[in-house]
């Protein structure tokens, strides 16, 4: 087979696109769809997992705000093998670290501080606690998501050299 090669991410009479895959071919994905010549998003394959990071890397290089995501032939079943990041590259729906951290932080603290105030007036108000523990919750879920997402990040570099920048 000559590589690469250009699958439609879906075609209706043959299925997904790892369903054309064989074992040992490599997809890569866009952040944002490319178009094919058909004007269907699509994505390359290729023979060997260090072509398909050569291409991603190239076209990541030329086009910054790209991401290039790497899938073998089981497709989106588990975490991709490879992510390769632009420089300028922000996805629109995640949630920055900046917003878990510092969100996250002012809820947790001010959800505190407010049930502190009730429980300092023997809970007369109640109001205050109410809507403390709720901010504290809310922060906490923010911190924990964050920690838990630069451990992991972490621990991809040094299994897999992870997310990669360019």
């Amino acid at each position: 087979m000559g590589y690469p090669r250009q699958l439609p991410l879906f075609d209706v009479g043959r299925g997904s696109w790892n369903e054309r895959m064989t074992p040992g071919e490599y997809a890569v994905h866009y952040s944002s769809f490319e178009k094919a010549a058909g004007g269907a998003p699509y994505c390359a394959v290729f023979g060997s997992l260090d072509e398909a990071e050569t291409f991603a890397r190239a076209e990541v290089a030329r086009r910054p705000a790209l991401r290039c995501t790497i899938y073998d032939y089981q497709g989106l079943v588990g975490a991709p093998l490879r992510d390769v990041r632009g420089s300028a590259f922000k996805a629109e729906s995640e949630v920055s670290p900046r917003v878990r951290r510092w969100g996250g932080s002012v809820f947790f603290l001010g959800g505190i501080v407010l049930i502190a105030v009730d429980w300092v007036h023997d809970f007369r108000f109640s109001w205050p606690a109410m809507i403390g523990v709720r901010l504290a919750i809310l922060g906490l879920i923010l911190l924990v998501t964050e920690a838990l997402v630069v451990l992991h990040r972490r621990l991809d570099r040094r299994r897999l050299g992870g997310t990669e920048r360019v």
